[in-house]
């Protein structure tokens, strides 16, 4: 990462100590240690609204069908089938 690639941000003072003694233990530069946590948290979020989305596909019953059905015609393209929701 170049200097023209960086910004500061503000955290506390414990945040940040603990951010220094995870990179020490971790032998990564901080900034590496924070993209990789915002990548997970991102990737957490984005999987726990796709959770969710399931959840109220499997609660209405035409969008359901219709789910269903267009993943018939997904299957007969693909060697594997589609989930079950």
């Amino acid at each position: 990462m170049s200097a023209a690639e960086t910004t500061t941000i503000r955290v506390p003072t414990p945040t940040r100590d603990r951010l220094k003694a995870l990179a020490a233990r971790r032998g990564e530069p901080a900034g590496e240690i924070v993209a990789k946590l915002v990548d997970a948290a991102d990737e957490e979020a984005l999987l726990a609204q796709a959770a969710a989305d399931f959840e109220r596909l499997a609660g209405d019953h035409e969008a359901l069908a219709a789910y269903r059905a267009e993943a018939r015609e997904v299957e007969v393209g693909f060697a594997a089938p589609a989930p079950e929701w």
